[in-house]
């Protein structure tokens, strides 16, 4: 376009119009919505911040249900994990879970009924001493009751039914209940009203140190985004429960509560920013920086109870099939009782998200300015130059309302400047293009040549789709109709069989009859629709394989890059393992899949695939006849993959049954050879990181092969993985698992580990959890090998107990030296043997 140097009042008044519609949209609030979305998205960016340690939530989560029976459970049940946190040392224990009536128990109420019509005659008297035993043990309800009361910290939950009452509410509200409104506080009329409440059972009231209300404010959206710290009810405030653990951890009463609407609510020194409703922002954390615990663990005493020493502890339900799960801006399914850990921590951090009273002026600003750049300075300018600091004044918008969301916590509306921005720019520079230019300027038409060559080009890299849309663009004569065959075929390798079609259809416009294209389209519709790819090249699934049925010979051979895909070898955590065959020099090869879509978030995918390809890099630059020899890596659309030498053999998991132990002098050869093959890769400045019997191959010929180099650090951070530790629990070292930063002496101690099994059919660190495995293998010695297994040489023991050391500086420094050990140790049985 040429530029302009002459102001365009036709131009001025079109950005006008623009300009004006996007005011009224602003001040009528009508794309709100899309700015919730905005919102969110923010919301999770700051959710990477780490949560104190104040907060610990007990989950009454599927494991646990599953561990201890359907719920409810007995009362009975809660009352004992009252008293092991009230042992531990809790401050004070949130249970957010709504009691509001006796426990329906039949059983009781017949002892009672037996009790009372024995209770008048003399003979049987033991008799009812019994039925009166036997009452307690049933009375569910008087153990809880009991529990609250012994603890003195105990808060629980009430629920109020919002909504604005015709007049006074009549419903009095209990004594127990009525001690907890806010003392001398009244309401300004804008806090959320209620008209009725559910209240926690007396029993359990009247023991309680606090009552808080559980209500949550879900938007028009239905996504939590706020939380009423006060409800009204007649006009009194009644704080919230996450309000009503902090007031008990802080030692405070019901009047050192202040709250001064739209500004702030102020409990004892801690000032809250609320909203005009007296709502807070919530400002969410990660979920996995809150401490979490299940029930079913703390039940059968296998967390330490110091977690919970001096903490608030929250307990409450966090099952799928609870009822109580919520959408939030960083999660879709989050508890409740979550949602108040996140309150409290906010609160105790002072982190908060608030709308600071200038953000309005700030919005209507930037809404000006705006206006004038596209009522004043595009219709001036050219649309290059008007286009250069439309970008400048977008990524400033974007770029401070995100900064002060994340750094600051200040929510500011940059959704609507940028609308305008976009809008009045698209609107002006098209006006002008369709009426002032479009008689002036005629874009050159791209020639039929230029585009089947870019076509053929864009085909040979492998962009199928950017050359369809070349040849397209291509008149289709018979040449034409066998290149747009062939792109055919190559969408049925990458099992993109609806973009085959519509390439086969593309060609059955001219010549329906050209070859077999209708009877392959009738076909590759009906695999579309009936069959299951495990995404292909391009398509999603679960386990992000290429699918080889018994009708894969009705289509085109599927292809991994270069590599022609053969048949399926196995499955592993994060893909499937093929036959490969690389067709330039008709070599077999072993093909190794990834999904990274599946398997991480989407912030973290490019992160983890350059971090395949860098560790895959270090794995290919390994040559050695005990390490497996790395070919290629590369991506083929959704999948990454890599390529490597072809192993016929067994791993050495086979190898660590009772039935299948192999001699000692054959354990001793081998671990030796992979102590070898380890030293080496060390020296190359590469650690393997999940040294296991799993990843070590036994081939045919009696060659030992070490696999898995290059990608166990990256499946070991893949969602399935357990927290972010890298490696296999049972044979991690002691480091690995603090999370530091490791060297070949971790790999050396998984050996170790894995030298004990194979050795033993037994690991040296047993847990009945992954929390008791990991702090036995920080912690406790292994046991003495020669204890399981008296007939080995006492050198070997010797080997296990430095390869198993805890600390690293006292373990083999090399590979080589630990090869060299234990070729030492089995000398004597070896010339033994031979003798």
């Amino acid at each position: 376009m040429s530029k302009y140097s002459k102001f365009s009042w036709q131009d001025a008044a079109v950005g006008a119009i623009v300009c004006a519609l996007l005011l009224i949209a602003f001040a009528m609030h009508w794309a709100d919505p899309l700015e919730m979305k905005l919102y969110d998205m923010r919301a999770k960016m700051r959710a990477n911040a780490h949560a104190g340690d104040a907060v610990v939530v007990v989950g009454i989560d599927d494991k646990s249900i599953r561990d201890i029976g359907r719920w409810p459970w007995p009362r009975t049940y809660v009352a004992e994990m009252l008293d092991q946190l009230s042992d531990a040392g809790a401050k004070v224990i949130g249970l957010d879970i709504l009691f509001s009536d006796p426990e329906l128990n039949p059983g009781l109420k017949e002892i009672r009924g037996i009790e009372h019509a024995y209770s008048t005659d003399p003979k049987a008297k033991q008799f009812v001493t019994v039925l009166n035993d036997a009452e307690k043990r049933l009375d569910n309800d008087t153990h809880l009751a009991d529990s609250i009361a012994l603890a003195q910290n105990v808060v629980l939950p009430m629920y109020f039914v919002e909504g604005e009452s015709m007049g006074k509410n009549t419903k009095s509200v209990p004594a127990q209940v009525e001690k907890n409104f806010a003392a001398n506080l009244k309401s300004d009329g804008n806090v959320t009203a209620t008209q009725d409440f559910v209240a926690p059972y007396e029993n359990f009231a009247n023991p309680a140190k606090a009552i808080g209300t559980i209500n949550l404010a879900a938007g028009s959206d239905g996504v939590e985004r706020a939380v009423p710290l006060m409800v009204d009810y007649n006009g009194r405030l009644f704080p919230s429960f996450a309000l009503q653990c902090l007031r008990a951890y802080y030692n405070l009463e019901s009047d050192d509560y202040r709250y001064y609407p739209a500004k702030e609510l102020v409990l004892g020194r801690t000032h809250i920013p609320v909203d005009q409703n007296g709502r807070m922002l919530v400002n969410y954390v990660d979920s996995t920086t809150i401490p979490h615990v299940y029930f079913s663990d703390v039940r059968n005493k296998q967390v330490p109870m110091e977690l919970f020493k001096d903490k608030i502890v929250l307990i409450g339900m966090m099952a799928t099939g609870g009822g109580d799960l919520h959408a939030t801006p960083v999660a879709n399914q989050m508890p409740g009782v979550e949602i108040q850990a996140n309150v409290i921590n906010g609160i105790l951090s002072n982190s908060y998200i608030v709308r600071p009273a200038w953000a309005a002026n700030a919005e209507w600003g930037a809404m000006v300015l705006i206006a004038l750049f596209v009522c004043l300075a595009i219709p001036m300018f050219s649309a290059g130059r008007s286009a250069v600091v439309g970008v400048i004044l977008l990524a400033a918008i974007i770029g401070s309302s995100i900064y002060a969301f994340s750094a600051y916590g200040y929510w500011l509306k940059g959704l609507y400047p940028c609308l305008m921005l976009v809008a009045g720019y698209t609107v002006v520079v098209s006006k002008r293009y369709l009426v002032s230019e479009k008689t002036t300027e005629k874009l050159e038409g791209e020639s039929a040549e230029t585009n089947k060559m870019l076509g053929l080009s864009f085909q040979g890299q492998g962009m199928l789709d950017m050359a369809f849309d070349k040849f397209r663009k291509v008149p289709l004569d018979d040449s034409m109709k066998d290149v747009l065959y062939n792109l055919a075929l190559d969408f049925e390798r990458k099992r993109q069989f609806n973009k085959a079609v519509s390439v086969f259809e593309h060609i059955s416009n001219v010549d329906a009859k050209y070859r077999d294209i209708r009877a392959r389209m009738e076909k590759l519709k009906v695999a579309g629709e009936t069959m299951v790819f495990g995404g292909g090249l391009g398509k999603k699934a679960a386990e992000g394989t290429v699918m080889l049925d018994k009708n894969a010979a009705d289509f085109a051979k599927p292809t991994l890059g270069r590599y022609e895909v053969v048949k399926e070898l196995g499955k592993g955590a994060m893909g499937t393992v093929y036959l490969g065959k690389d067709p330039k020099i008709n070599r077999e090869v072993a093909i190794k899949t990834l999904r990274f879509e599946d398997e991480f978030d989407a912030a973290d995918q490019a992160i983890m695939k350059e971090r395949f390809f860098r560790e895959a890099e270090s794995a290919g630059r390994l040559v050695h006849p005990n390490i497996v020899t790395i070919y290629d890596a590369g991506d083929d659309g959704d999948i990454s993959y890599i390529a490597m030498e072809l192993l016929n053999g067994r791993d050495l998991k086979d190898y660590t049954s009772k039935a299948t132990l192999l001699s000692i002098p054959e354990v001793i050869d081998i671990v030796a050879r992979v102590s070898d093959a380890l030293d080496y890769a060390h020296a190359q400045g590469v650690v393997h990181r999940d040294i296991k019997p799993a990843n070590i191959m036994r081939l045919n010929d009696g060659t030992i092969k070490v696999t898995d180099f290059g990608i166990a650090r990256i499946t070991s951070q893949s969602k399935t993985a357990t927290g972010t530790v890298m490696g296999t629990p049972s044979y991690m070292a002691p480091e690995q698992l603090a999370g530091k930063k490791v060297d070949g002496r971790a790999d050396l101690f998984s050996l170790g580990v894995m030298l004990y099994e194979m050795l033993t059919a037994e690991k040296p660190f047993i847990g009945e959890s992954v929390a008791t495995l990991m702090f036995r293998i920080a912690n406790e010695p292994h046991e003495n090998i020669m204890k399981v297994r008296q007939d080995l040489p006492p050198a070997i023991a010797a080997v296990i107990d430095r390869a198993l050391e805890k600390d690293p500086e006292k373990r083999f420094a090399r590979g080589s030296e630990m090869a060299a050990a234990l070729r030492a140790a089995g000398a004597p049985r070896a010339a033994a043997a031979k003798a």
